[in-house]
């Protein structure tokens, strides 16, 4: 019995490890390739003071606070380093590995549970969140927390098991809002499987927990705190489309074949070993699959009837319980098959992470860093710096900080007629009289402007520069002229007379 016990930790290290490594292997080499792009800078900025987190609670948002205190604790340690700040991202993601682990062997074996990590780190949103300095990575370790506690609980049926449980998935939503959607999918995989016999003396005490943890959040939200996603569209056919592939994990055309051939693979499989025996149609990974569905689907009609959240990010949380319940599936395959579509989706992962990185262009999100590397040497002290929309004032001001600790060059300054999100939303109509003082005063001014070409730029107000450079124009001649995507750099000098 020791031999065993000792062969399955063994193999149990040998799966974590592997995909630890894999995960470091596709993330490591591009962890700097690019800079810090708006939310990455806004976490970090807004994380630098106990004060700055309350007054963000107050007038922006306070989904994800729980990351945004952790950073605050990191602060002293960070030296506000790129490196730093990113590689907290990838040590939560690693040690979501170890409750993903715990769970997939619980509910059915270590080649199970190692085929779940495998499938966990080629996932695409996972990738992206491990190289990135977002509160994604931590809800991912806390959902994976709240579903390793939960196929304890429903093994022991013990009290304290539950309320950890509950507990857990308060904390949860401290990380993000859509961690409150893990309850909901774990009470249909119980209701699934056991319909109505379930253990309520227990339940109930954890669902209080669970309440009382979460209800500050609730509690907390700013009134408008729904402007901080104003960007987000209803969903259309294609979105959805699109939505749904990230979700399964697809990052690209050449990883399309892969996820469906899993997809398919894991459903045929199931389907054929189940046909005659209904009773594993009451598999607990069969509700947990009916529980993902449900979900998605009221985000979904809550997209159409209310605010549009049918976002992919949105629903990290809900990652690792699909890849369980994927690799359960998988399971049922003939082990050659299954070992061919797991190496092919890690060797399609791989691809699709380098072809992003090598020979694609950067994407305009991230222009910030190069941007200052170049504005430092042409900015004049006495240079007027606009930027539109005001909220792109923190990533520009965040890297000029960096590059100029001695506040010898300009800052942006302040244009707008309104009070203006640091975090975005709609767009405050520019101070005209202020712009018109500058125009006639200032020797030289900078105008960095992004104008995307997406229905959200005009319903959130975003629409103002041309009207700006016209003004500028009727006193100056454009002098310098430069554009990457959406996002333009002009210095506008005065009319040599």
């Amino acid at each position: 019995m020791a031999a065993i016990t000792v062969k399955i930790e063994k193999q149990s290290a040998i799966g974590i490890a592997c995909a630890a490594a894999y995960l470091l292997l596709l993330v490591l080499p591009f962890l700097t390739h690019y800079g810090l792009w708006f939310d990455e800078v806004f976490s970090i900025v807004m994380s630098r003071s106990i004060d700055s987190i309350e007054n963000m609670v107050q007038t922006q948002e306070n989904n994800m606070l729980l990351h945004y205190l952790l950073l605050w604790l990191l602060h002293p340690l960070s030296g506000d380093s790129e490196v730093f700040w990113r590689s907290t991202s990838i040590v939560l993601v690693l040690l979501s590995l170890l409750p993903l682990h715990a769970a997939g062997r619980r509910l059915s074996d270590v080649a199970t549970a190692n085929v779940a990590l495998l499938l966990f780190v080629a996932q695409y949103i996972v990738l992206e969140h491990t190289r990135t300095c977002r509160g994604y990575s931590l809800a991912l370790l806390l959902s994976t927390l709240v579903f390793w506690r939960w196929v304890i609980a429903c093994e022991s049926q013990r009290l304290r098991d539950w309320l950890l449980v509950g507990a857990l998935s308060g904390l949860a939503v401290w990380t993000h809002y859509f961690a409150a959607l893990l309850p909901i999918v774990l009470l249909i995989a119980m209701f699934w499987r056991d319909g109505l016999k379930q253990s309520w003396r227990y339940l109930l005490p954890a669902a209080l927990l669970f309440v009382l943890l979460a209800l500050p959040i609730v509690l907390t939200r700013p009134p408008d705190g729904a402007a901080q996603i104003g960007w987000a569209n209803v969903p259309s056919w294609k979105s959805i489309q699109s939505t749904l592939w990230m979700l399964a994990g697809n990052n690209g055309l050449y990883q399309e074949p892969v996820i469906a051939a899993i997809l398919l693979s894991g459903l045929l499989a199931s389907l054929l070993q189940w046909r005659q025996d209904f009773s594993h149609w009451r598999h607990v990974a069969v509700g947990l699959a009916v529980g993902l569905l449900v979900v998605i689907l009221l985000v979904l009609i809550e997209s159409f009837i209310g605010q549009p959240v049918f976002v992919v990010r949105f629903f990290t949380p809900l990652v690792p319980i699909y890849c369980a319940i994927l690799a359960i599936a998988l399971r049922n395959t003939v082990w050659w098959l299954r070992a061919l579509l797991v190496f092919a989706l890690l060797l399609s992962s791989a691809f699709e992470t380098w072809r992003v990185f090598a020979l694609q262009p950067m994407p305009a999100r991230f222009i910030w860093r190069p941007m200052t590397q170049v504005l430092v040497k042409q900015f004049q002290p006495d240079d007027v710096v606009l930027v539109y929309p005001a909220f792109n004032r923190m990533p520009l001001n965040y890297y000029l900080d960096q590059r100029d600790p001695w506040f010898l060059l300009p800052r942006t300054q302040e244009f707008v007629s309104a009070p203006y999100r640091a975090g975005g939303g709609v767009e405050p109509a520019p101070d005209w009289q202020y712009l018109q003082r500058v125009n006639h005063n200032a020797s030289r001014v900078w105008l960095i402007a992004d104008e995307q070409d997406v229905p959200a730029w005009t319903r959130l107000q975003r629409a103002q520069a041309p009207a700006i450079r016209a003004l500028l124009l009727q006193e100056r001649v454009l002098a310098y002229h430069w554009r990457y995507q959406s996002i333009s750099v002009q210095r506008y000098d005065r009319i040599a007379k």
